[in-house]
């Protein structure tokens, strides 16, 4: 069987076809002006969207594959465009989508802020959103996007590149995402990255992390280990069980080495094609990191279930959001319901602040008296 997780250049050398655009230009006819100015043409190369407005940005019958992805939106006029704004993908006429997730964090922006990365089928550039998995479809895809926020969002640009192929691509799998959401972890309950049933193969996930736990009441042996002053959720291993399994058959050692780094991330952030930590924010307790397993997916028959440890034992009160990445065959399980758009918002770190600064103010403070100390003496010398 032919499989999309296999490298790019040799999948698509497997199906040729003719290479076909759509994008946002002329898709929009209501006109009217942008920052006081009317576009030069008649028919603009933006769309917007108002309130519970939605865009159809590709519509296709027949067989093909999706390559690429090209969005943008100006993020300085709406801060919260990049959860209000949701991204859904149907294969086949299928009457519930195979994607489903907030347009940001689809393409990886850590709590909804765009964040310059460089992953090899993610990446946020200088202002572009590009997504490079490749989506096959066997008689047509349908791609969305909805503005479920309360404010208009102009403008929007796109562009999507996708084969059109003679006959349906050998493989059945299809492309799914599905973002969740947990705000404050459960005691002793992991948190869920993915529940799914079919044969398929899962490649990856992003996920954001902020610690909800009131830590500078404990000794301060208990601050340090296990609770990390707010980075003690790193502690918890993935677990990933399949078709089935009571006991996982991957089973890790920390959340920051899933993600392969160590240490709490201590040497701060970094981006690489597989890889990376976008956020490591020790004052705001907050944590962001992704990994896409594209080269060697984690394979399943029947079902999948991906978790992740907040802490040793789930004792870490955390607030978790998340997108997972996977192929499989049709049909697939029902997307959890997307929150309210101010549900997905994240949540001000103003708590995680107060708690740290109490800390390290004081520490901050003192070493501060010391260094003065030391080069009065230094003088006096």
């Amino acid at each position: 069987m032919s499989d999309p997780t296999r490298t790019w250049l040799s999948m698509l050398d497997t199906w040729p076809g003719q290479t076909r655009q759509v994008s946002s230009s002329g898709r929009d006819e209501r006109g009217g002006t942008w920052f006081g100015l009317r576009p030069a043409a008649a028919k603009p190369k933006r769309i917007l969207l108002e309130p519970d407005e939605s865009h159809q940005i590709l519509n296709v019958e027949g067989p093909g594959t999706i390559t690429r992805i090209f969005m943008t939106t100006f993020l300085p006029l709406r801060r919260h465009a990049l959860r209000d704004l949701v991204v859904r993908m149907y294969w086949d006429h299928e009457t519930e989508p195979s994607v489903e997730c907030g347009m940001g964090d689809f393409f990886g922006t850590p709590f909804g802020k765009y964040t310059a990365y460089d992953a090899a089928p993610l990446n946020l550039t200088s202002g572009g959103f590009n997504c490079a998995f490749p989506m096959p479809f066997a008689t047509g895809a349908r791609l969305e996007l909805a503005n479920e926020g309360r404010l208009t969002i102009d403008p929007i640009f796109f562009n999507v590149t996708y084969y059109e192929h003679d006959a349906p691509p050998l493989t059945p799998l299809r492309f799914h995402a599905q973002w969740r959401r947990e705000e404050l972890t459960q005691p002793n309950v992991p948190y869920t990255i993915l529940k799914a049933q079919g044969d398929g193969r899962y490649i990856g996930c992003r996920l954001d992390m902020q610690n909800r736990q009131w830590w500078l009441k404990l000794p301060i042996g208990a601050a340090v280990f296990p609770y990390g002053f707010g980075f003690g959720m790193l502690e918890g291993p993935e677990q990933i069980r399949v078709d089935g399994e009571s006991e996982p058959s991957v089973s890790g050692t920390g959340t920051e080495d899933y993600f392969n780094a160590g240490w709490y991330y201590y040497l701060g952030k970094f981006s690489t094609p597989t890889h990376g930590c976008l956020v490591r924010d020790l004052i705001n307790g907050r944590v962001s990191a992704y990994r896409f397993d594209v080269s060697a997916p984690v394979a399943f028959k029947q079902s999948i279930e991906v978790t992740m440890n907040h802490g040793f034992v789930n004792e870490v009160a955390t607030d978790y959001a998340s997108v997972a990445y996977w192929y499989q065959t049709e049909p697939h399980l029902r997307m959890p319901p997307l929150p309210e758009p101010n549900a997905r918002r994240p949540r001000l770190p103003i708590a995680n602040a107060v708690q740290t600064l109490s800390i390290l103010g004081p520490v901050a403070m003192a070493g501060s008296a010391v260094a003065r100390s030391i080069r009065r003496r230094a003088k006096q010398q």
